[in-house]
């Protein structure tokens, strides 16, 4: 009996012993130290675990004494394992900090802001195409930039020349002209050089594309009404690397793309070298050109310093050439008479010399001087009228970033001169001139509370013609907890009146001066957007944004012609309102990922007295892009676009579009091959309305609503060193 009894008791204190203990956690980042929901913490050897919840705890029951292992794990973090010594009967606590994964991008920092922030902690909403977009769409699209940003439902591609091919941004159902467009921080493309060929910027060259949704005229001036687009270059590598690209596609167009970097103990290189030939391409053989005759040559070398521990600088030389030939198929190969009708041609050199000065004059205080120089000489021959201008821009800025408790304040200033001059060709009826800006400006983000910050800013520019501009903005960010956030943001803006943003070049021949009554354009923006992520059944990765804006426009300009057919440019008699909202979701599960958009935008002119729609404005767009990848071998992706309630400017709605593409890459160690088609549908604008009308001598080319060039397959190869 007393064996029993002894027995029992033994049993008793040993399951007494290893129900006792307990094991209570609190997992969190390592870099943003915000707790970590979902995350899987195991006994090991045991089926004992579970999952953090919202608040990132976790608590384990019936731990046995002595020495345990536990393993913490979670996706897109590094799996931890931790040994902790139990002593009997007590419950132990810990925090423990997982650290993200090499193959996640761990934080993004935003500069286009100005405060090289966080993009989750930022007042005003950034979306930032990375590194590994841009790896991707250097073989899938290598000869520009417009698909992968046309992608996005918020942003509208537009081909505003039906001859020469150019293409530009449209955001937030707005005209072109009201984004701005920077390299590297610095504003580049305004006036004559306008976005000329700024989409044909490969992706090869760059790190990253920050995009800016709404107004952002106080951070960097006139201009970024709608919203603003900065092109990051690549940056050094500690081990040396050189890319190789190859590309041919069905429109015979050829792109070869090369890019260098090597970094060394002071000094740090970097060579972008490329070319793109395009030969004319009649698409629905009606005689001319939908795909213009083109040669362009870009160079971009970048020498970086790095002078001290805590000073760094780099200068960069940019040179672009771009020859175009478009119209008759049978003028481009054999030059315009009376028999091979109408021709255009364009020659373009753009040469830009640009440097950045980084000084960390305090443990939170950061100096920066940067500043560029362009010159843009453009040739043009348009129907029998020649012309020739050169533009010398330049752009210089200092600024004083500084850090002290929950403030963050940036004080700056900077001066933009643009100098536009006729060189040769034709007479023409408007002048030469000269615009300078000097511009101060002042942000503070101010950290109230752990879950809120607000910002608060102010700019206030000079124009040597058009006097002083003040611009506030202001903006808050809430987080509401380590899934959820609201951001609301308010900015002004302006666009000062230019001959070159409102027309197109067959208008050279007769364009006037600007007066001296027309004035400036004014802007008032509101954007307000909730972000929920989120990780659900441990695996699925959800992101959910919801956006809306409202920008009001008041003195639009436009170009108006007389009755002697004198064109010039006017303040137009309505005000241009833009009303919207974008969603979408970002869905990833292991080796797959999701993209769902959605846009809807009413952009009308207000004061017309009937019910006039801005042009170019898909009212509703619909964006998906669904990948499948398998690590180091293949991967493989689809992505549809519809376009619907779009008018043109006579206030005529044109029809719905779908448009499809799809691509297949198979990997290599040291490259890939890729197969892509885009337009898989081949949908084309010339099945509902033909493209050119008139007189073989004077033709009258249709507004470019839709798709021109149909289904386009391409190749491409990327050998990696």
């Amino acid at each position: 009996m007393k064996q029993w009894l002894f027995l029992f008791l033994f049993i008793f204190e040993c399951a007494s012993s290893y129900s006792q203990q307990a094991f209570r956690c609190v997992v969190k980042d390592s870099i943003t130290k915000e707790v970590i929901p979902g995350a899987i913490v195991l006994l090991e050897g045991t089926a004992n675990g579970a999952s953090s919840d919202t608040k990132g705890l976790v608590v384990l029951k019936n731990i046995p004494t002595g020495a345990q292992k536990f393993s913490i794990s979670c996706l897109s973090y590094n799996k931890k394992i931790i040994q902790i010594t139990f002593p009997m009967n007590d419950t132990l606590e810990r925090i423990i900090f997982l650290s993200p994964a090499k193959d996640e991008l761990e934080e993004v920092i935003v500069s286009t802001t100005r405060t090289n922030g966080r993009i989750e902690d930022l007042p005003i909403k950034v979306e930032v195409l990375g590194e590994d977009d841009m790896d991707e769409e250097s073989t899938i699209v290598p000869g520009g930039i417009g698909s992968i940003l046309g992608d996005l439902s918020v942003i509208t591609i537009q081909r505003t020349n039906p001859v020469n091919g150019n293409d530009a941004v449209r955001m937030q159902g707005l005209d072109y002209k009201y984004t701005q467009l920077l390299r590297d921080g610095l504003p580049l493309y305004e006036g004559f050089s306008g976005s000329l060929g700024v989409l044909a910027i490969p992706p090869l060259d760059l790190k990253q594309v920050e995009i800016i949704k709404g107004s952002a005229s106080t951070l960097y001036g006139g201009g970024a009404i709608g919203g603003l687009i900065n092109f990051i270059s690549k940056t050094p590598t500690d081990s040396a690397k050189a890319i190789l690209t190859l590309n041919q596609t069905s429109l015979k167009e050829t792109n070869v793309n090369t890019f260098m970097s090597k970094k060394y103990k002071r000094i740090g290189t970097t060579l972008f070298a490329g070319g793109n030939l395009k030969q004319a391409y009649d698409v629905n053989n009606d005689g001319y050109a939908e795909v213009p005759e083109q040669r362009q040559l870009i160079f971009h070398p970048r020498v970086f310093f790095y002078l001290t521990p805590k000073a760094n600088a780099d200068i960069g030389l940019t040179l672009t050439s771009d020859n175009r030939k478009g119209g008759s198929m049978n003028a481009i190969h054999h030059t315009e008479d009376t028999i091979n009708s109408f021709l255009f041609t364009e020659r373009v050199l753009r040469t830009t010399v640009d440097g950045h000065f980084t000084y960390q004059a305090g443990t939170h205080n950061f100096l920066t001087v940067k500043s560029t120089l362009s010159n843009f000489d453009r040739t043009l021959y348009y129907g029998g009228f020649n012309f020739t201008g050169k533009q010398i821009s330049s752009y210089s800025e200092f600024n004083d970033l500084f850090t002290k408790g929950k403030h963050t304040w940036v004080n700056g200033v900077n001066f933009v001169a643009e100098q536009f001059s006729k060189v040769g060709g034709d007479a023409v009826q408007f002048g030469n001139y000269v615009y300078q800006t000097t511009g101060f400006f002042s942000q503070e983000d101010y950290q109230l509370t752990p879950k809120i910050s607000l910002e608060g800013g102010i700019r206030a520019d000079y124009h040597n013609r058009y006097n002083w501009f003040i611009l506030p903005r202001a903006g808050i960010f809430v987080k509401a907890s380590p899934n959820l956030s609201l951001r609301l943001h308010y900015g002004s803006g302006y666009k000062i009146p230019n001959l070159f943003s409102s027309s197109q070049p067959y208008d050279y021949a007769r364009l006037m001066s600007i007066r001296d009554e027309v004035k400036p354009e004014l802007s008032n923006g509101f954007n307000m957007d909730l972000n929920y992520h989120t990780l659900l059944w441990n695996q699925l990765s959800l992101q959910l944004n919801q956006a809306f804006y409202s920008t009001n426009i008041k003195n639009p300009t436009i170009l108006h012609a007389d009755s002697s057919g004198n064109k010039f440019i006017i303040n137009a008699p309505y005000s241009i309102t833009s009303i919207g909202t974008d969603t979408y979701i970002r869905l990833k599960l292991r080796a797959w990922e999701l993209y769902l958009g959605y846009n809807h935008t009413e952009a009308k002119q207000l004061g017309t007295g009937i019910n006039f729609n801005m042009p170019f404005n898909p009212k509703d767009k619909f964006a998906t892009t669904l990948a499948y990848e398998i690590a180091g071998t293949w991967r493989m992706g689809i992505e549809a676009a519809y376009s619907a309630n779009q008018y043109i400017y006579n206030n005529e709605r044109v029809p719905n579009f779908w448009f499809l593409a799809g691509m297949l890459e198979r990997k290599f160690p040291h490259g890939s091959v890729v197969l892509n088609c885009e337009n898989m549908l081949d949908y084309r604008q010339s099945i509902h309305e033909p493209l050119v009308t008139g007189s073989s001598k004077q033709p009258v080319f249709a507004s470019i609503w839709g798709p021109v060039e149909g289904r386009v397959i391409n190749l491409s190869l990327k050998f990696t060193l």
